[in-house]
């Protein structure tokens, strides 16, 4: 067990070099194969002792060996907390099926949170092959009908909200983008994540926004990405979802 907990972390730190490559490159409609990896300034190629995760930026000082451009503190951020999440999730699940699903989704939500926060973006490239891998997965475990309620309820709660926000404002308030990955969180969860997912991602999306909203200083109009939430909340309720619906019953009495 131990063993499968560290290798599953060291292959998620690797993973999360591989997800850097996406978060930087997709949005960019550039192929995450070639070329190889390069210094995004100098375009120099980025030796095999160079790319180690973590390490790497640790001696390097945070700063490409040829140009001396500073390097994103994004790149180990990333890579750090895929490979403590991939070594996390083997602990809590052990060698299931589930862990499988569990680590496909995070890496899609890591990369996709990443994405959003720089650019603004959610891109079709990974919510629609997410979608597509969320219901495979759920046909494989064998609770497929839940997952397609799941994706279309989940585009479908998003859509209208987004349609009356329209109609009553003049004004878009959420991107397409959020409606397809809260569709990926149906998929691979089934419709009984979306309540827990919404209300915590709302929740904790109208404290941060506010926050934002001070610190930014540019008024209402300023437009804060939404998919970081919605990870996050999916995140959690795959790893507790049980605990928190326990505690929710546990808390109204509704089986009493």
């Amino acid at each position: 067990m131990t063993a499968m907990i560290a290798l599953s972390g060291i292959i998620g730190l690797i993973v999360g070099s591989f997800a850097n490559v996406c978060v930087y490159r997709m949005p960019r409609r550039e192929s995450v194969i070639f070329p190889g990896s390069h210094c995004p300034a100098c375009h120099h190629a980025i030796a095999a002792c160079d790319n180690i995760p973590l390490l790497s930026w640790l001696i390097l000082g945070g700063k490409c060996r040829h140009c001396s451009i500073p390097i994103s503190w994004r790149y180990p951020l990333l890579e750090l907390l895929m490979g403590l999440s991939w070594g996390l999730l083997a602990w809590h699940f052990g060698a299931v099926p589930e862990l499988a699903v569990a680590l496909c989704l995070f890496f899609l939500l890591w990369v996709l949170s990443f994405i959003d926060l720089e650019t603004g973006l959610l891109p079709n490239a990974l919510t629609y092959p997410g979608i597509v891998l969320g219901l495979f997965f759920s046909w494989w475990l064998g609770h497929w009908q839940d997952a397609l309620i799941g994706a279309i309820a989940g585009y479908g709660i998003f859509w209208l909200i987004a349609r009356l926000f329209l109609r009553l404002t003049g004004r878009e308030g959420m991107g397409y983008g959020d409606f397809k990955l809260l569709a990926m969180l149906g998929a691979f969860m089934g419709w009984q994540a979306l309540p827990f997912v919404i209300f915590a991602s709302s929740v904790v999306g109208t404290f941060a926004g506010i926050i934002i909203l001070l610190l930014a200083r540019q008024g209402l109009r300023t437009e804060i990405p939404f998919g970081p939430y919605l990870a996050v909340a999916g995140m959690a309720w795959f790893v507790w979802g049980s605990e928190i619906l326990a505690w929710y019953i546990g808390l109204t009495g509704i089986n009493t």
